[in-house]
């Protein structure tokens, strides 16, 4: 194994005795008998907080594995993008969060599963900086695009640059820091692209994806 693979395996190593520290320390803890009721329900809520953390570290880890290995993607099927942000802000517990929409009933054909995880990442980014991100979805040009506006000031220019070209060294998420970095890879696997700029003084991401065949047909044509 070659000397850089070192770094990596050190922070990894790192990274996940965060959660296995807390679950080792109540594992101790809740063999004692004197343990008040109040103690151990804490525990135990501990523990189960924990081990979810570690599961989505675990996941990540494999996701990362399979986009070095080309298997990031499922099955394709035409997926309707309103659907997918609907889908995404469900999951982030955002349901009814309104979306700037043009109206345009486009289909896209893609791993619905693995393109909500991508929109979910660019929810979940923006709930971290402290509010509700603004959505925004457009269909022209053979493309479908879904825009996150996200609060607060934008990134200096050497920190945007770097958001979706190296692993999180502060995950937003406690996570591996690699949420982004998927996101974009799942993205540019389906022929699309997840890219970070600055609009209106505020960082935006964009998830564009091609339209489906007959859709980008029609859009050209129209155009």
């Amino acid at each position: 194994m070659s000397d850089a693979h070192v770094p990596w395996l050190d922070r990894l190593a790192h990274d996940l005795r965060g959660p296995l520290s807390p679950l080792q320390t109540a594992s101790y803890l809740l063999q004692r008998d004197d343990l008040d009721p109040a103690k151990r329900l804490e525990l135990l809520q501990m523990i189960e907080r924990q081990s979810r953390r570690l599961a989505r570290m675990l996941d990540e880890l494999e996701d990362w594995a399979r986009a070095g290995q080309g298997r990031l993607l499922g099955t394709r099927e035409p997926s309707e993008p309103a659907l997918l942000v609907d889908h995404a802000l469900v999951g982030a517990g955002l349901a009814g969060t309104p979306v700037d929409d043009d109206g345009a009933v486009a289909m896209v054909e893609v791993d619905s599963r693995r393109i909500t995880q991508v929109l979910r990442t660019m929810i979940d980014f923006a709930v971290a900086r402290g509010a509700t991100p603004e959505l925004r979805l457009r269909s022209g040009n053979g493309r479908a695009t879904i825009d996150a506006l996200l609060p607060g000031p934008a990134p200096a220019p050497e920190a945007l640059a770097a958001l979706l070209e190296e692993r999180q060294a502060t995950p937003f998420d406690e996570g591996l820091g690699l949420r982004l970095l998927l996101a974009r890879a799942i993205a540019r696997a389906h022929g699309g692209e997840l890219a970070a700029a600055t609009e209106d003084g505020r960082l935006r991401l964009r998830c564009e994806l091609p339209l489906a065949e007959d859709d980008a047909s029609t859009t050209a044509d129209q155009g």
